[in-house]
């Protein structure tokens, strides 16, 4: 009774605390939901041996269930002592924002299980017992109870939830689980993603298995669409059947006898196919064969758990009694003994008594943007888990305030900078510490850049200084490459082929340009880029930002043949001088505006690399805004047969004043002056003197102090 009494107020305790007000995003189940079958497919693919090895793993069962006829029998209603006790690791794979799913819903969910496969679940009593659907008599408890584990593979207390951040979640196959992991012959792994790789099949898959005889190995357990994990929905009690040894009810079709076919279970009656619904009067299979359970034709059993059914509600003593063949034998037999051995129910945390813990949290935290202009600010949100918070410290570099103990502050940067934050939170089991590096990005309200200008990556020290990558995956990224270009000897590269997952997102992004002083301004850039498979998903999104990146507008997304500028390339491929376009973003909306960035957002999709080069704002420029220490700037005569004149006011004194001519692929051709100290005054200065410029377009970059002007110039 100890044991019941410990299990009844676990269930309680989350039934309190899942059963508060909460509305859940519920996605459908439709079409082939469950994912096992088409994994032991693949697996199958990749190693053909896993067909004896299931003939031995039937082979087993039907010899357990021979020796242990007992396990058919319904047990009596004192009978609530479980058999088995399995320890539980949730494993929560996030990606760029999705995938979240809370402690609650997780709590949800392991009472759901605990419920059916204890038949302890409210619609039991929906369970039919009519002459053709004779159900309710072999619809058992399996005596399988479920605990979050409350230690960790190295003794720490847990809550039995790891949360982890990769894009493997994303189309995720069983790569996601070396991302995260704890032994499989100690703990009974979930993986949680934000959605499953189909095969190309369509449809969503709600979550797959692996069935015990392909080894209980680094990835036997549970994958599920993090969609389905909660308090309403039964994928998970159908999964963990696969995992425990049972098969569809419709394995088979009609050759489902019992015996040696379909799902080798007697009182789960053949179904012709997978079914939806809940079809109360379907018989898909009317030939009953000699020796049948029920001796008689009867219904389709949709109660079952392991059909495609929305009315499922039970096992049965047959499926009971496969999953005991799997629970009682050791791994060496394809089995999970080991899970509820008491020596391991000591090491994961599981074993009587067992209730809620207080662990240390795991400090974690989000916020709402990692680009502001000076004077904006940042709120921060506590995201730790594994304990509850009760005190918070938090620690802001270069920001107002630079300390907080309040659990989600908000937080204004005065200074343009590149700052971390340290989060420490806290109970009276301990305290957790997470620093976060160079997050915050903070750009001044006066742009980088002003007028028309280009940049062909030939300087390595501007990309680095200049432009900002983001690399949310850790793998590839961005980069600047002397491999390919489509002018000069420098581009910037991203080795797409490289990635081993689809839906990786890199972004870079531009320093900012003021484009008030540009008439009829343009940005255009140069890309090259090859598909591996016409079947590719690849795509570029170009967007700009008025506000130092704290908002972003999509103004040129790329796809298909928009994007792809050459032919298939199976190979590591880099680009010729003929595989490159140029595409162009109209500006005449934001002419006026004075701090304008852009970002190239790729995302994967298969294809082969991305490559970048020869970004420009094209347009007149007439600058003639008055800047903290210049004012009436201009070049004339331009354009000009001969030598041009700077002229400009400093309205301060200048420490450092250079003036450089650069030609269309960024490169210095001239240096007018370089690095000198100027007092307020009028200037005039000769830029070509000596007529050393040829032909051609140029820009003028000049350099007052922490002031810049670009401006093109043209020598005829």
């Amino acid at each position: 009774m100890k044991s019941l009494k410990i299990t009844a107020s676990l269930i309680l305790a989350t039934l309190l605390f899942s059963s508060s007000p909460k509305a859940y995003a519920q996605v459908e189940r439709t079409g082939d939901w469950c994912g096992a079958d088409h994994h032991y497919e693949n697996q199958i693919q990749q190693n053909p041996s896993l067909i004896q090895q299931k003939e031995q793993f039937e082979a087993q069962v039907r010899d357990f269930i021979q020796n242990n006829p007992q396990n058919l029998k319904k047990g009596g209603p004192n009978d609530k002592v479980p058999n088995y006790i399995i320890p539980v690791v949730f494993h929560i794979v996030t990606f760029n924002g999705q995938g979240y799913v809370s402690k609650q819903d997780i709590e949800g969910a392991m009472l759901t299980i605990n419920e059916d496969f204890r038949r302890l679940n409210s619609d039991a009593s929906q369970t039919r017992n009519t002459t053709n659907a004779p159900f309710a008599p072999v619809a058992v408890d399996a005596k399988v109870e479920f605990r979050l584990a409350h230690l960790d593979p190295n003794g720490n207390c847990t809550e039995g939830i790891v949360r982890v951040e990769s894009p493997l979640s994303v189309d995720a196959s069983d790569a996601v689980k070396n991302v995260s992991r704890w032994d499989t012959k100690k703990y009974f792994n979930i993986w949680s993603v934000v959605n499953i790789d189909g095969g190309g099949g369509g449809g969503i898959i709600a979550g797959y298995a692996q069935f015990p005889w392909s080894g209980i190995n680094n990835t036997y357990g549970v994958v599920m669409n993090y969609n389905f994990i909660n308090r309403n929905d039964r994928t998970l009690t159908h999964e963990i059947g696969h995992c425990f040894g049972l098969l569809h009810t419709f394995q088979g079709g009609c050759s489902n006898n019992g015996t040696g076919g379909g799902d080798f279970v007697a009182d789960t009656p053949p179904d012709a196919t997978s079914t939806f619904g809940c079809p109360t009067t379907q018989n898909s299979c009317n030939n009953v064969p000699s020796g049948d359970f029920y001796g008689t034709n009867v219904l389709d059993q949709i109660e079952n758990y392991m059909s495609y059914n929305s009315c499922q509600n039970m096992f049965s003593a047959g499926q009971k009694s496969r999953m005991d063949a799997v629970l009682s034998n050791t791994s060496t037999s394809q089995g999970l003994k080991q899970l509820s051995d008491a020596s391991n129910l000591s090491f994961t945390g599981t074993a009587n008594p067992y209730g809620p813990v207080t662990c240390a949290p795991i400090a974690d935290f989000t916020y709402d943007n990692p680009m502001v202009c000076v004077g904006s600010s940042v709120t921060y949100a506590d995201n730790s888990y594994n304990g509850i918070v009760t005190s918070y410290n938090w620690t802001f570099s270069g920001g107002t305030p630079a300390n907080s103990t309040a659990a989600n502050p908000t937080v204004t940067y005065n200074t343009p900078g590149v700052y971390s934050t340290t989060h420490q939170p806290g109970n009276s089991t301990g305290t957790g510490t997470i620093t976060k590096n160079s997050i915050i990005t903070v750009s001044s309200l006066t742009a980088d850049y002003s007028g028309v200008l280009v940049e062909s990556f030939e300087n390595a020290t501007t990309f680095s200084n200049d432009f900002i990558v983001v690399d949310p995956t850790g793998g590839q990224k961005f980069q600047r490459t002397t491999s390919a270009a489509a002018t000069g000897s420098a581009a910037v590269e991203l080795r797409n082929y490289l990635t081993s997952a689809t839906s990786w997102k890199d972004e870079l992004i531009t320093p900012s340009y003021n484009l008030s002083n540009v008439t009829n301004p343009v940005f255009k850039f140069k890309i090259a880029f090859a598909r591996r498979a016409s079947t590719n998903t690849d795509r570029l999104l170009v967007w700009w930002s008025l506000d130092c990146g704290e908002t972003w507008t999509l103004k040129l997304p790329l796809t298909g043949a928009n994007l792809t500028t050459t032919g298939l390339k199976t190979s590591f491929w880099t680009p010729t001088a003929g595989e490159w376009v140029e595409k162009s973003i109209n500006l005449s909306t934001i002419t006026n505006e004075t701090n304008v960035r852009f970002k190239f957002a790729f995302e994967s999709g298969g294809g082969n690399n991305f490559y970048l080069d020869d970004i420009n704002i094209d347009g007149i420029s007439s600058i003639g805004e008055q800047y903290d220490n210049i004012s009436n700037f201009i070049i004339y005569p331009n354009p000009t047969k001969s030598n041009a004149v700077i002229s400009f006011n400093l309205t301060k004194n200048v420490d450092n004043l250079s003036v450089v001519v650069k030609d269309l692929l960024g490169k210095d051709v001239t240096s007018v002056i370089n690095g000198q100290s100027f007092a307020v005054g009028k200037y005039t200065l000769s830029i070509d003197e000596n007529n050393q410029l040829s032909s051609g377009v140029y820009f003028v970059q000049f350099r007052a102090d922490n002031n810049v002007i670009t401006q093109k110039l043209v020598i005829q």
